[in-house]
């Protein structure tokens, strides 16, 4: 017999349908739908500088015949794609001997204030942090001022730089990526670690054979969610690393300071929402392979 006190779930329940609406109508409105006419609007065209809804590919071709060229658009996403992941790894790194400080080193009774102190950044402006970066590392700024009371007069030049674009990209990450990693660690088990030291495995050798393997999904997690943020942010760039870099690319500045220029500069919207466009579907690109990346780590670990 069944007991009759059990209410079997339903998939249409009005009560469930009532309480997925919010969300779901607002995740429809302020995403699905601007995205959408993002892309619309990539295959409208300028004339006589008004934007008309007539169909064209014409935008896609004018950036495609010059990707590489003229208009560097190619190379700028190129150099985005290597900045995004480096500071992805750097990150990542940063962060997860952060989270593992925390994990093995703090008291428990003390690690959710430790984890709230790492995470505190995170309460306050994106932009205000990136200004406070300028003012650190300036040419004439705090950081220089410091070297200089010690005796190195050659001042750092951070600023306008890659390095600088990386520092406010990492410091804009670092508190998601902490929690991630946090959450990752916290559940390995102890007694792994402890079973690899008394079979001889120094504390090296249990990080790297045990604690490392057990935290892959964790970790793979933050490599993608950092390089995909990476990619698509555009203040960080532009504010401490000046919009452009050298590498070994060259000195091309980053796809989305490119977008921005092109938007502030130049008449013609649709082509700057086929640039949009185009990065848009890199970025699903990145989560696809992000994905795939968690699932096999996800099957490693069963």
């Amino acid at each position: 017999m069944t007991d009759s006190s059990v209410i079997p779930p339903s998939n249409r329940s009005p009560l469930k349908l009532t309480f997925l609406a919010p969300p779901v109508g607002y995740y429809a409105i302020f995403f699905i739908a601007p995205l959408a006419f993002l892309v619309v609007l990539g295959f409208w065209i300028v004339r006589d500088y008004q934007i008309v809804a007539e169909f064209s590919v014409g935008n896609y071709i004018d950036i495609f015949s010059q990707f590489f060229s003229r208009s560097r658009f190619g190379w700028a996403l190129v150099q985005s794609i290597y900045v995004a992941v480096t500071t992805s790894v750097f990150a990542v790194i940063f962060c997860y001997f952060l989270a593992m400080g925390i994990v093995f080193c703090v008291p428990e009774r003390y690690q959710r204030l430790f984890l709230v102190l790492a995470i505190l950044p995170f309460w306050s402006s994106y932009i205000l942090r990136l200004f406070a970066w300028q003012l650190i590392l300036a040419q004439k700024g705090v950081l220089n001022y410091v070297l200089g009371g010690l005796g190195l007069d050659d001042p750092l030049i951070i600023t306008n730089t890659q390095i600088g674009t990386r520092i406010g990209l990492i410091h804009y990450l670092a508190p998601i990526l902490i929690i991630i990693l946090y959450i990752t660690l916290i559940n390995v088990n102890r007694n792994l670690i402890e079973a690899a030291r008394e079979l001889g495995a120094t504390r090296l050798q249990a990080f790297w054979r045990v604690i490392v393997p057990l935290s892959r999904l964790g970790l793979t997690f933050a490599f993608g969610f950092g390089v995909i943020v990476s990619f698509g942010d555009v203040l960080s760039g532009m504010l401490v690393g000046g919009g452009i870099g050298q590498s070994w690319l060259g000195s091309y500045p980053l796809y989305s300071n490119m977008i921005m220029a092109d938007y502030n500069s130049y008449t013609n919207l649709p082509r700057t929402a086929a640039l949009a466009t185009v990065m848009v579907l890199i970025m699903v690109v990145m989560l696809v392979v992000a994905y795939r990346m968690a699932d096999r780590a996800r099957q490693r670990l069963a």
